[in-house]
């Protein structure tokens, strides 16, 4: 079975791609060994910046819902819990890294992958780009971060409205809340991302890793406070699988039909 995650260093510039293109590029838990260490090798010193990629039309669909269904349906409890485990240590290790991260949105970005682009400094994105908080459409609490990096990103009113109703946004929205730094064509992208790159290639690394720290602090985290928040996310994640929701939300993906709520 091919490997869900491809990694590269070139030119000093890491590029991690989720690459599951016949499934949007959908999270499961086997990738984490590929995270772990993709992200530890785009923390050694030859590394100026990473990027995040998804491969084919989308940047991430999030979870894999068939598979999320399936492991709910059969009580595979350890195994959807050690997904969540993996979005918290992929959210802590994005933000902690000493090194710029810029996340290239060429497409669907929802539920666990809308968090996994804010978990970036930056985010690039064409127009054909899509956001969405999707996680309350199936009944289930944003997770991988996305509530904790949301807030850092938006106002409460914003963060609140995302979050509750899930709607997906376009990329030009997403550009006028802040969320995405820079929106250019898709047959401009590759070159975009090139640009960006060679500038960070070049970039002062020890100062690079000095802004991060200084954005965490300055929105009142450091490493420990954010393990913090993400650990509350995970387990408002971990009762929201619980519920009856969840199973009503995720059958009703599955069989492509509204969701009958409790």
């Amino acid at each position: 079975m091919p490997s869900p995650l491809r990694f590269e260093i070139r030119d000093r510039i890491a590029t991690l791609t989720l690459d599951r293109p016949d499934k949007l590029n959908a999270l499961i838990p086997t990738m984490r060994e590929g995270f772990e260490e993709a992200l530890a090798k785009s923390a050694e010193p030859g590394v100026k910046a990473l990027l995040l990629r998804g491969a084919g039309r989308a940047f991430c669909a999030g979870g894999d819902i068939g598979w999320m269904a399936k492991a709910l349906a059969e009580g595979r409890w350890d195994e959807m819990e050690s997904l969540l485990d993996l979005g918290a240590f992929v959210a802590h290790a994005l933000v902690t890294l000493p090194k710029p991260v810029v996340a290239v949105v060429q497409g669907p970005a929802a539920g666990a992958g809308m968090s996994l682009a804010l978990g970036a400094d930056l985010r690039i994105a064409t127009p054909e780009a899509a956001f969405s908080m999707a996680f309350v459409k199936i009944g289930l609490h944003p997770d991988w971060g996305g509530s904790v990096l949301l807030s850092r990103l938006v106002n409460p009113a914003i963060a609140g409205e995302l979050m509750l109703l899930g709607d997906t946004m376009d990329a030009a929205r997403a550009q006028t809340l802040g969320l995405v730094n820079q929106t250019v064509p898709a047959d401009r992208l590759d070159a975009a991302v090139d640009t960006l790159s060679r500038r960070l290639a070049a970039g002062p690394a020890g100062t690079f890793a000095r802004i991060k720290a200084t954005l965490l602090r300055n929105q009142g985290l450091d490493a420990e406070t954010l393990r913090a928040r993400l650990d509350a996310e995970g387990a408002q994640m971990k009762a929201a699988m619980r519920h009856p929701d969840a199973q009503e939300g995720l059958t009703a993906f599955m069989e492509k039909r509204a969701p009958r709520f409790a």
